[in-house]
């Protein structure tokens, strides 16, 4: 959880015009494999545009690759996770294994590295014979070859074309068999079927598909992206063909579609099957801004949250309660990245996900729909993986968060046998993280501490050199995390010197150190603590208890969905008095209807509310429809800006719709006259700014004058006695 950088904060509040469009709708094609007049598709035309193919057609740079052994079926390569070939970067977004790919395993995993690799044995020749005998188009001369190997250059194919060559490559097209080696197409098949076992589209073997699969994301030519998947199921004996294009999306949201269209949701309308429990929907950052969703049963997230964020040789009772922590978690912060379509992400600023593992499996059934409760709802609790031998408040931590009595600074002596840690830092690895922070700077004079906490954690730093010159310990172990590694600044509680280089850090524990700490459960466990034990320790006072949610997952049946970021949960009331209250006013006023639903998503950092509203650092509010999305509730009230932001959002759900067809500036004045009515308009009349002032604006300064300039427009009208809802 980041703070907002201080630098970056003005006294002006700025919405995000409501202007954007929602990318259409998914097209996709269901058919028998036996009888081709056995189909089901939607929006053929879409079907049949050309495309670039994207990772799909790594199945053919595959095949290609082995039929002239440049690479052999057991052919190993460790995946670099970045590399630079023809000046084109390739970044890999799949899990680092630490050893070797197999052919088999980088077509399931989709490693960018791997087939960009192939460039350098691969002929052209080659290659296009392949893709000849399957139907495609040829990659040019002029084409860039590396790129074209994974999709992104050479020729666009249409996708229903793309579905037709996959299916001839796999020999599941009995009338037109590609002839390859058995070799050769026993490998392709291992990779498409542990892509939908263990690789980019896993989401088919969380919800019990078999099949073989491939997924891709494609660059549009106008910017943006289109998600890719075909898949054959079952695996072993291949009856329906599913081809999913989903734009706007990554592959493995387009995984999501082809699942329900493999259980027959889609096609047929009706929902999924029950589960018996409600799905979350998962977020995982990719490459440049994507971000791929995928749903999963809430528990199996928690079996995976278990895999990924415990130790895997901690006793049952550790792995217990971490999963009653992790479900909790999950509960208690359901929605917070709603804006951005889906509830939780699988990055360290919600919950780490990994494969599970028999023994997370097993922890999470045991525990199955127990949470920690507090005053009746799950509690917004935090765990970090090492302490150090000694928790943290939150608002040491997160400055301005509440400091909730389950949630005590402390000694934990289980974890006080934890190594200490020594990482050195270069000088321009810092001045990068600090700028990651949001830091002005050319050059780091000097780093040293301003301010302990009570535990010995640094909780302010003084950077000479960089404007602000202060920013919070947290901040910058997250920014070095983010910029430079994980494994470098483990936590705040350090000690640092200057050296040649940079600097050396030397410190204990792992993360941020707020509630549980994992290795401290893990050793209570081994000294024969129950699950109970532990959580009683690490969280005073929190009841466990079960606690379902509906199957859709709603435990809020009110009128606004307000959704709060863990620290911020006591001003639950504050803010939804102000939702209400300004609601009603502007209701009253406009003499209109509010929706009959209202989301309100308050992010806990910048860095989220940024990602959520694709809007520039001197956004403090965002809308779309009857969904709000705002800065964290600590730095509004900083700013005094909480209520008035709020209304200024609220006026656009409100009024929105009956303005739609106006141009920018009618909407953005109404909204700023409802939030605050009595104000004068003063200096000469300016004319009213163009929709590319408000929606482009070249800086803040142009964006504050253009929303200026809109208010004043529609104020001068209703001062002449127009209504609002005739201003034009």
């Amino acid at each position: 959880m980041r703070p907002f950088p201080l630098v970056l904060l003005l006294f002006v509040v700025f919405v995000a015009p409501t202007h954007a469009q929602r990318p259409t709708g998914p097209a996709w094609l269901v058919r028998s494999l036996g009888n081709t007049s056995d189909r089901q598709e939607s929006r053929p035309d879409v079907l049949d545009t050309p495309v670039l193919p994207g990772s799909v057609i790594k199945a053919v740079t595959l095949v290609a690759a082995l039929e002239s052994h440049v690479i052999e079926p057991n052919s190993a390569r460790i995946c670099r996770r970045s590399v630079t070939v023809d000046g084109h970067n390739y970044i890999c977004s799949h899990p680092d294994l630490k050893r070797p790919l197999t052919p088999a395993e980088a077509l399931a995993h989709s490693c960018n590295d791997f087939f960009v690799s192939l460039a350098q044995g691969l002929s052209r020749t080659n290659v296009n014979d392949v893709r000849a005998r399957v139907g495609l188009p040829p990659i040019s001369s002029t084409a860039n070859f590396a790129a074209a190997l994974v999709g992104l250059d050479g020729p666009r194919i249409a996708p229903r074309l793309l579905l037709d060559s996959l299916t001839r490559l796999t020999g599941l097209d009995q009338t037109r068999p590609l002839r390859i080696s058995a070799q050769t197409r026993r490998v392709l098949l291992d990779g498409l079927r542990g892509a939908a076992t263990y690789g980019s589209a896993s989401e088919l073997s969380t919800r019990k598909i078999s099949a073989l699969a491939k997924t891709g994301t494609a660059p549009l030519p106008g910017g943006g992206s289109l998600g890719l998947t075909i898949a054959f199921a079952p695996a072993d004996n291949p009856q329906r063909a599913v081809l999913v294009l989903a734009p706007g999306a990554a592959g493995r949201d387009a995984t999501s579609i082809a699942g329900d269209l493999l259980t027959g949701s889609l096609a047929t309308g009706t929902p999924p099957p029950a589960t018996g429990t409600p799905l979350l929907r998962i977020g995982s950052p990719r490459a440049g801004d994507a971000t791929s969703v995928a749903s999963l049963e809430l528990e199996d997230y928690v079996a995976r949250v278990v895999a990924g964020e415990g130790q895997a040789r901690a006793h049952d009772a550790a792995q217990q309660a971490l999963a009653i922590a992790a479900r909790t978690f999950a509960m208690a912060n359901r929605g917070r990245h709603s804006a951005e379509g889906f509830d939780l992400c699988d990055t360290t600023h919600c919950q780490v996900l990994r494969p599970p593992t028999p023994a997370a499996r097993r922890a999470t059934a045991v525990t199955a729909g127990r949470v920690l409760l507090y005053k009746g709802q799950p509690a917004p609790v935090f765990y970090s993986a090492s302490c150090g031998g000694r928790s943290e408040l939150p608002s040491e931590v997160w400055p301005g968060a509440v400091d909730d009595p389950f949630l005590p600074a402390q000694r934990d002596d289980a974890c006080g046998a934890e190594p200490d840690w020594t990482s050195a830092i270069s000088a321009p690895d810092i001045e990068r993280a600090l700028r990651f922070a949001g830091l002005k700077g050319t050059g780091l004079r000097s780093l040293r501490v301003a301010k302990r906490s009570g535990s010995g954690r640094v909780t302010r730093l003084y950077a000479d050199g960089f404007v602000p010159g202060e920013l919070s310990g947290e901040e910058f172990r997250l920014a070095v995390g983010r910029s430079a590694g994980w494994q470098l600044l483990k936590s705040t509680a350090f000690e640092m010197r200057r050296d040649a280089r940079g600097y050396v850090f030397t410190g204990r524990g792992f993360g941020h150190g707020v509630g549980m700490c994992v290795a401290g459960a893990a050793c209570r466990a081994a000294a024969g603590a129950t699950a109970e034990a532990i959580l009683r320790f690490y969280y005073p006072g929190l009841r466990i208890d079960r606690y379902t949610l509906n199957a859709d997952g709603k435990t809020d049946a009110s009128d606004v969905l307000l959704a709060l970021p863990g620290p911020e949960e006591r001003e639950r009331n504050v803010v939804l008095e102000i939702i209400r209250r300004a609601r009603a006013d502007i209701t009253a006023r406009a003499k209109v209807d509010a929706p009959t639903a209202i989301r309100v998503t308050v992010q806990p950092s910048v860095e989220s509310f940024h990602r959520a509203s694709r809007q520039p650092w001197w956004v403090a509010g965002a809308t779309r429809g009857a969904e709000i999305d705002l800065l964290p509730v600590t730095i509004l009230r900083q700013r005094g800006l909480l209520e008035r932001t709020i209304r200024h959002e609220l006026a656009h759900v409100v009024l929105d719709r009956a303005l739609r067809e106006r141009l920018m500036w009618v909407r953005e004045g109404a909204a700023s006259y409802f939030a605050e009515p009595v104000r004068k308009v003063d200096g000469a009349i300016q004319p009213c700014p163009t929709d590319a002032e408000l929606l482009k604006p070249t800086s803040v300064a142009a964006q504050r004058d253009a929303y200026g300039r809109a208010d004043a427009c529609f104020r001068r009208q209703i001062a002449a006695g127009t209504r609002w809802a005739e201003v034009r």
